[in-house]
This record gives C-alpha cells, structure tokens and sequence, in this order.
C-alpha cells in the first residue's frame, strides 16, 4: 500500500506533464502541414497575421503594437518542501511609436509596455529555491512595465532614454538569458536583482535616464542613473506610483562592452565582452543583522557571449557566461553569483530554428547566513519553434541545496514554456 501511496501523489504531476508534451509534438506535425499547404501561415511574424495590410501600413506610418502571451506549466515530482505543480504565465503588451516618421521629429521614439501576470510561484511555494524554475512568473496583477522617451543623435552614434525605465533591459542583459525556462537568467542575473531591490528587471521600472555611447560597431559605453525606490515597484501600485524621492537614494549603472558582428576577437565569430559597475546610495541592512544599516551597496559583473561554431549566419553553437559580485558580504544575501550556458539554434537536421540548450547556475551566500551555504541549478531545454511567431519548450530542472539548506532535498523539474506573439 505504501509504495501505491507514494506513486498516487505523483499522478498530478504525470498527468500535467503529458498534457503539455503532447500538443508539442501533435502542433509541431500540424505546423509540418501547414508548411506544404500554408506557407504564409509559417513566414508571417504575427499569429493575427498583417490584418490585411494595415498592419504593415501603420508600421510604414511608425506605429508598432505588439502583444505576447507565454506561459510556463512546471512540476517538482521529486524534492523540495512539496511536490506540487503549478503554472505561471504573462500576457504583455507594447506601443511603439516612431515619432521620426509620425511628426518630423529626427531620432525620436516613445516606448509604453505593460504586463499582466498570471499563476503562481512555484520556487517560492513549494521548492524552496532562490532561481525561480518559472522565468516568466511575476506579480499577479495587470501592471505598467516602461513609459519612456528614446532619442538618437549623431546617426545613432549616441542614444538617450528618459522616463519609467527598466534598468535591466540595458545593462547585464543578454538575448541568450531569454531562452531558458530558468529564471535565474531571465533578462538578468537572480544574484543581482537578491542584491539590489532597485534593480529592476521586466514589467518592474523606476524613473531614470540611461545614454549609450556607440561611435563604432566595436564597442559601447553607457551609464544609467535610477530612482532607488523599491516601494514604487509593490503589487498594490500597478506600475502607477511615480514618486521620484532622491533623497532615499539613486542608483547608477556603467557597462563597457568590446563586440563583433564579424570576424570575432577569439574565434573570427561574432562575440560580445562586457564588463560593469553598480553603486546603490540607499541604505542596507545587514543581512544577519536587520537592526543596523549601512549606506551604500556597490558591484560589478561580467557577461560574456561567444559564438564558436557556426553552420551559417545565426545558426551554429554559442557559449555565454555571466558573473555578479556584490562588494560588502553583510549586506549582500548573494555577494557571489555565476551562470554558464551554452545554445545551438539548428542542431537538428530539417530543424533549423529550434533551439537546444544547457545551463548552470550558481548561488553562493553570505557566509553571515549561518544555514544558507550554496544553490545550484542545472537546466537542458529544447526550444520547438513551430512557427516564427510560436514555440513550444520541453525543459529539465535539477535544483541541488535549494534557497542553500541542505534541509530542503534536492529537487528535479519537470515541464515547458510555451509562447505566442499575437
């Protein structure tokens, strides 16, 4: 009866998993059809198609709207706190406007982005862990994401963004990090944004103003300066809280980053090597420590992206890894993060753009946190890109130490992702 017991309580969770992996094959057969007899269904960039030409039109004209849907169906069948599964999914949406093109207005853009989020967080609930196994789980609320100017000078030589910002769309950001199910990597380092509440990844933004220095295709510079108001950033505000408080602290970000589109610094293959700063002037407390604070909490990381093998433009193997130093161990939980990965785009014959995937990540915590020593997370993905406006994601998590207790077992994580722009 027991080992009856023990298998029972695992049907939810076999029961999810072939609910989702079947419509990836069963979709990716009928997408295999709709090759032969719709071909245009496989090459328009949108689901909803041109909308007879107005679409293309208002975007000749500088007006691009987009909306996005993802969701990621996840379960821990073993370890962890409890075995459980859930999903979390986000629906956003974005209003682009050319103002180059809609009013004269030479290297003018306005950007507004909203998110509503969905589901709920299975790291936090059931697993314990600090990389969320869900990139796409966030507040469960319909929010404001950016509201900003963007302008151009000097044939692009020089560009400057002022409004709601979301810093971590700038700085430490890779496009690789997208392609994992993984949180810990999604848009930006987990360690980071532990770190630095006033850091902010998507739909989370702050007043700012960011300008990026690009007088050559060989490298850039740019500088960010942020409000450091965590409190702005709270479910209950929707992205509609606007304080601007200086006096509670700013932060300010600088990255230098050396690239190639061609004949790369190592491999004669595209590359990016970039290397920044962070200082945050708001106070910290010490995190053994709740009663004392401390002005002032600094870092820098490094992110590197190598191409080294390509079968042809875009397709081939690409290497990435990433690392976040936080400067004071007492007021940084994770003074000591690191990600590697590496992605293939057309590794199989007859399937040029899907992309398969590995990573680690790594957590090392402050050694003031007597309990907490060390996560590591494993991931392996395959990416099924039915069409260029959908994709379909099977991926394993291997989640050893989770939150860095070895009171909590080791857990393994089961599912996918799954995204369609509308």
């Amino acid at each position: 009866m027991g080992n009856v017991s023990s298998f029972s309580k695992h049907i939810p969770h076999i029961v999810l998993f072939t609910l989702f992996i079947l419509p990836v094959f069963k979709v990716s057969s009928l997408a295999a059809d709709a090759e032969k007899n719709e071909a245009s269904v496989q090459e328009q960039k949108y689901g909803t198609g041109d909308w007879g030409g107005d679409r293309t039109e208002l975007e000749n004209k500088g007006v691009t709207l987009t909306l996005n849907y993802t969701t990621d169906p996840l379960t821990n069948p073993i370890g962890g706190m409890n075995q459980s599964a859930a999903y979390a999914a986000g629906l956003s949406g974005g209003l682009h406007l050319d103002l180059e093109r809609l009013a004269d207005l030479n290297g003018l853009k306005f950007v507004m982005t909203s998110k509503w989020g969905q589901g709920r967080n299975l790291s936090e609930e059931d697993i314990g862990n600090v990389f969320a196994v869900a990139e796409i789980f966030g507040d469960d609320v319909l929010r404001l994401a950016d509201l900003y100017f963007e302008q151009s000078l000097f044939d692009d030589a020089i560009n400057i963004a002022v409004g709601q910002l979301t810093s971590g769309v700038d700085f430490i950001a890779s496009p690789y990090f997208d392609l994992y199910v993984s949180g810990a990597v999604h848009f930006n380092p987990t360690g980071l944004l532990i770190n630095v509440p006033s850091f902010t990844t998507t739909p989370h933004s702050q007043w700012g103003v960011r300008t990026k220095i690009q007088p050559t295709p060989d490298w850039y510079f740019q500088i960010g300066v942020y409000n450091a108001d965590p409190d702005v950033q709270a479910p209950s505000k929707h992205g509609l809280d606007f304080r601007f408080n200086p006096e509670d602290g700013v932060l300010i970000l600088s990255e230098f980053a050396l690239l190639r589109s061609s004949e790369g610094y190592i491999t004669g293959l595209p590359g990016r090597y970039a290397l920044g700063g962070y200082y945050d002037t708001s106070d910290y407390e010490y995190v053994a420590e709740s009663e004392r604070e401390k002005a002032g909490n600094g870092g820098f990381y490094l992110l590197l992206e190598q191409t080294v093998y390509e079968e042809q433009p875009d397709q081939g193997l690409t290497l990435w890894s990433s690392l976040a130093v936080g400067l004071d161990n007492g007021i940084n939980a994770v003074p000591f993060s690191a990600y590697a990965g590496a992605s293939y785009e057309g590794l199989f014959p007859g399937r040029d753009y899907d992309i398969t995937a590995v990573a680690a990540y790594l957590a090392d915590f402050s050694t003031d946190l007597v309990d907490q020593d060390f996560e590591l997370v494993w991931e392996a993905l395959h990416r099924f890109q039915i069409t260029p406006w959908f994709y379909a994601a099977l991926d394993l998590q291997y989640v050893s130490n989770p939150g860095g207790r070895t009171d909590i077992p080791d857990a393994v994580v089961v599912g996918g992702e799954i995204s369609i722009d509308f």
